[in-house]
């Protein structure tokens, strides 16, 4: 290097603009849908959207808890607050168990997790001194989470919805009215419970040493001493849906009305908006959870409970759907939504906007959606684009309720068979208009599949036109779920499951006019390059990568069609196989047998494979090397089904969503530039501290660009090639030592051995 480079590289200034280093992972998940609170000193602690964050009252801090930073688990059931140990105890829905302590260590207790059972459901927990009674669909749990340890499970062989243990006896709620068990008989044996009353009950609470129950739409009750019902509180059908003790009251609630008592015969009732879900009294403090309304402080005001802030609701998406994701330019785009044939209702809206260099998310509005409406509905948002001509100009397409489109965050339009060509599957019906895909073309119109019709592929054109695209191939064909050009300009269509398989066009630069195409469709049944022939029964993963290759992910495995111009004429796919290495000469096909979800293309043309029940896989571009396999074991997967990944090339952070939720890694691969430019060649992080510990970034290369990195001497300290358009360094010399502090260089070269550009890392030790 001449001392000119190196004075112009001294007068550069240094820069941090990269927020997470490889191989670092951040959770996404949701905090909105505020269920449950409990008051511990100067902390408010809430249970939302099965996530755990916590308000102090004293800084007015939000601080959530994750799987990353505290907690070993994700979808939390029930929160409850031991004041005997100062801890919070966590159960999970799959009932993992925490205890967080007031000092923020987590202790986990994971043997109900991990006991073998057909089918573990965790219905309600009531917390008595240091006693956590776990009421199941199979009976009692018991824990002593002072102890750690679990005392007693008992099988009572009924579905648990509720229990409390007073006075030696467990009293117990199911479908066929309360039951009790005596401690002092053997409780293991089922035939020592026995059924005290034939009332459904909903919550059991203690008062002054007082059994106490709710009944659905009557009120608070009690039983006289030969077991019949003793009315407290007559609640004029309202139905309370919560009940317990705090300093002294009892307090019960509904979503419209809270009920304060003093004593069994002096309480007060106040009025709610309708919204709250649970109310925390804690002295003359009121604390509501408000569902997707958030959680606010409340004060009393004329006999109502009212809002005395703003919601308390920590950044993030607003529900743990992630079933659809692209990126378009400097945002994530989400859909929540899925392809549900049989219940079309069962999924929110939920749309969602990350904004990666601003680590914000936007919510769509629904409200506005839901009124502008007028009684249609608005749901099951299942995919979502964005006009590449108008940043901000949305449309959302709805398996079941058609198109909806979207201006700056505003709802505009709807799209339906009134106004449109979009078509219902079930005559005049606005709830089967079955729009399984909205996308752009380059040009900008919108190609929108409406599966189950004679013409499934209809295009809104940029002159605001719609024209049908008909192929006779897929008529009426019920789950067509995406479409796709690839390099070669052709058409691709995917059937989901009936039928699951492919359709090809040749479009012949006439995308409007199918006349001139030449067309074929694969179905049901897939061939290898061996000859062996596969049921397929569902298709989710297919993209093209950079080779032209297209990856296909089955039910049964993973497929690939190496050159689509034979295959169009043979229809045999390629299933890579991977060799043993152990002397034998032979292979295994990758992934075979394996269910695949989702696959996506990084910077280096390197494959992430999601599947439904193993996790993600990391594996190189030719598919012969597993890089990565995370799973819930070894990684802060929130799950093993992986229903969708999309990778910001920018940076290379790879997005994963979960049924559970999301969950970003940041990989080490970047799309790479066709030319070496200065003026895009940064490293991160940079300065490199002393407490740092992972590798170093170098990105904006072109690729297979040769790096070297020198000290001030010129000396030799590191050298290799990029994957994508990144190059990553570990900090150490070539003997494997870290290096010192200073200022170090690195330098590029193209094919030929030229030096390129260069830029400058300064780490400090």
């Amino acid at each position: 290097m001449t001392r000119k480079i190196i004075l112009s590289l001294l007068a550069v200034v240094f820069a941090t603009t990269i927020k997470a280093a490889i191989g670092d992972w951040k959770l996404h998940m949701s905090y909105h849908n505020a269920t449950y609170c409990e008051a511990v000193d100067d902390k408010i602690y809430i249970l939302a959207s099965g996530s755990l964050y916590s308000y102090n009252k004293e800084d007015s801090e939000v601080r959530t808890y994750d799987k990353i930073s505290h907690l070993n688990d994700v979808n939390i059931l029930f929160i409850r607050y031991c004041k005997e140990i100062d801890a919070l105890v966590l159960v999970y829905k799959n009932a993992n168990i925490d205890i967080l302590y007031s000092d923020e260590s987590v202790y986990n207790i994971s043997d109900f997790k991990n006991k073998t059972l057909t089918n573990k459901v965790i219905n309600n927990v009531s917390l008595i001194g240091t006693t956590a009674y776990i009421s199941t669909n199979f009976g009692i749990v018991v824990l002593d989470v002072e102890k750690k340890e679990f005392s007693n499970t008992y099988t009572i062989n009924k579905n648990i919805t509720a229990c409390y243990y007073l006075n030696n006896k467990i009293y117990a709620a199911c479908n066929e009215g309360i039951i009790c068990g005596d401690t002092n008989d053997n409780l293991l044996d089922p035939n020592n419970w026995k059924i005290i009353n034939s009332t459904k009950i909903t919550e059991f609470g203690e008062f002054n040493g007082e059994l106490l129950f709710t009944v659905s739409n009557k009120g608070i009750y009690t039983l006289n001493s030969n077991n019949s019902l003793k009315e407290i509180i007559n609640s004029g059908g309202t139905k309370y849906t919560y009940l317990y003790q705090h300093n002294g009251k009892l307090i019960a609630g509904s979503n419209n009305k809270l009920l304060i008592l003093n004593s069994l015969t002096d309480y007060n009732t106040y009025k709610l908006d309708g919204n709250s879900i649970f109310v925390r009294v804690n002295g003359n403090e009121y604390w509501n959870c408000k569902g997707y309304k958030g959680f606010v402080s409340a004060k009393t005001e004329d006999n109502s409970i009212v809002d005395d802030s703003e919601s308390y609701t920590p950044v993030s998406p607003v529900r743990n759907y992630c079933e659809f994701m692209k990126f378009s330019g400097n945002k994530l785009l989400i859909a929540g939504g899925n392809l549900n044939y049989f219940d079309i209702n069962f999924y929110d809206p939920t749309i969602m906007e990350y904004y990666y260099d601003e680590e914000r998310w936007f919510n769509y509005p629904e409200d506005d959606v839901k009124t502008a409406l007028a009684g249609k509905k608005y749901r099951n948002i299942c995919t979502v684009d964005e006009n590449p001509n108008e940043t901000g100009h949305i449309f959302a397409g709805s398996f079941g309720h058609g198109i909806f489109e979207f201006k700056d965050g505003e709802f505009i339009n709807y799209y339906n068979f009134d106004n449109s060509p979009i078509e219902t599957v079930v005559n005049n019906s606005y709830n089967y208009i079955r729009v399984s895909k909205v996308k752009f073309d380059e040009d900008g119109n919108l190609w929108v599949v409406n599966t189950g019709t004679k013409d499934i592929i209809k295009v809104l054109k940029t002159d605001g036109t719609w024209q049908k695209i008909n192929y006779k191939e897929i008529e009426y064909q019920p789950t067509i779920s995406d479409i796709y050009f690839d390099s070669r300009g052709w058409l691709w269509a995917v059937s989901l499951q009936q039928d699951a398989g492919l359709f090809c066009a040749k479009i012949n630069e006439t995308p409007f006019d199918t006349s001139d195409d030449t067309k074929k469709a694969w179905y049901s049944n897939f061939t290898n390059q061996d000859g062996i022939s596969y049921e397929i029964n569902q298709i989710y993963g297919f993209i093209e990568d950079k080779e032209g290759k297209i990856w296909v992910g089955t039910n049964t495995g993973l497929f690939v069609i190496e050159n689509p111009r034979t295959f169009f004429d043979n229809g045999i796919f390629t299933q890579i196989k991977v060799p043993r290495n152990d002397g034998t000469n032979l292979a295994d096909y990758l992934l075979t047998g394996t269910f695949i979800q989702s696959i996506c293309i990084d910077g280096a043309n390197r494959k992430w494979i999601g599947t439904k029940y193993n996790g993600i896989y990391l594996i190189s571009a030719d598919g012969l090397e597993t890089i990565h396999h995370f799973t819930t074991e070894n990684s802060p997967l929130p799950s093993n089904s992986i229903v969708s990944i999309a990778v910001n090339n920018k940076n290379g952070e790879v997005f994963i969503g979960t049924e559970n939720g999301l969950v970003s890694y940041m990989g080490n691969a970047t799309e790479a530039h066709e030319t070496l430019d200065e003026s895009n060649i940064h490293a991160y992080p940079n300065p490199v501290r002393a407490d740092y510990s992972g590798d170093i970034s170098i990105v904006g290369l072109t690729l297979d660009c040769n790096v070297k990195i020198v000290d001030t001497a010129g000396s030799l300290i590191h050298e290799g090639t990029s994957i994508g358009g990144s190059f990553s360094w570990d900090g150490r010399n070539k003997k494997g030592e870290k290096v010192a502090s200073g200022v170090y260089y690195v330098l590029t070269y193209d094919e030929n051995g030229n030096e390129g550009v260069a830029t400058k890392i300064l780490v400090i030790r």
